[in-house]
């Protein structure tokens, strides 16, 4: 008998914080990674797609002040979030969304919005391969971190 992932009983709702949404949707994505049943990916898929929706009215509103103090730190983070893919992942991104808009089997909002991802990705994927990766000093070229 198949084993039902506990994050597809996960409960969730308006009430739920931004930050549990969040969270929730890295822990959706992450089982959709490793699951190899298609039937499960879905499910957790929808669970993802439930979880944006939810999230979406919200990221414009002011942050609850219960949740400021779990937002406030003394001293800057060494890590912050930041896009970066390989240029070949980043690549593939790209080949993949413009595959999906080819195939013309989606909903013409989901087709703007992949559409403006696509635009977004491709800039991006344009902008770093085309960045400069040396700096030419006094003591000869060096290479850019």
């Amino acid at each position: 008998m198949a084993t039902i992932n506990p994050l597809i009983t996960a409960p969730f709702d308006h009430n739920t914080d931004f930050t549990e949404l969040a969270d929730n949707c890295e822990r959706f994505c992450e089982a959709m990674l490793c699951e190899e049943d298609p039937t499960m990916k879905i499910a957790l898929c929808g669970r993802l797609a439930a979880c944006l929706a939810l999230l979406k009215p919200t990221l414009h509103e002011p942050i609850p002040r219960d949740l400021e103090a779990y937002l406030t730190v003394d001293s800057l983070p060494l890590h912050q979030p930041e896009f970066a893919p390989e240029s070949d992942a980043l690549c593939g991104y790209c080949e993949a969304i413009a595959r999906l808009l080819i195939s013309n089997t989606l909903a013409p909002d989901t087709a703007c919005t992949m559409s403006d991802l696509l635009a977004e990705l491709t800039s991006y994927f344009a902008e770093r391969l085309k960045a400069p990766r040396w700096l030419a000093t006094d003591a000869g070229v060096e290479w850019i971190n």
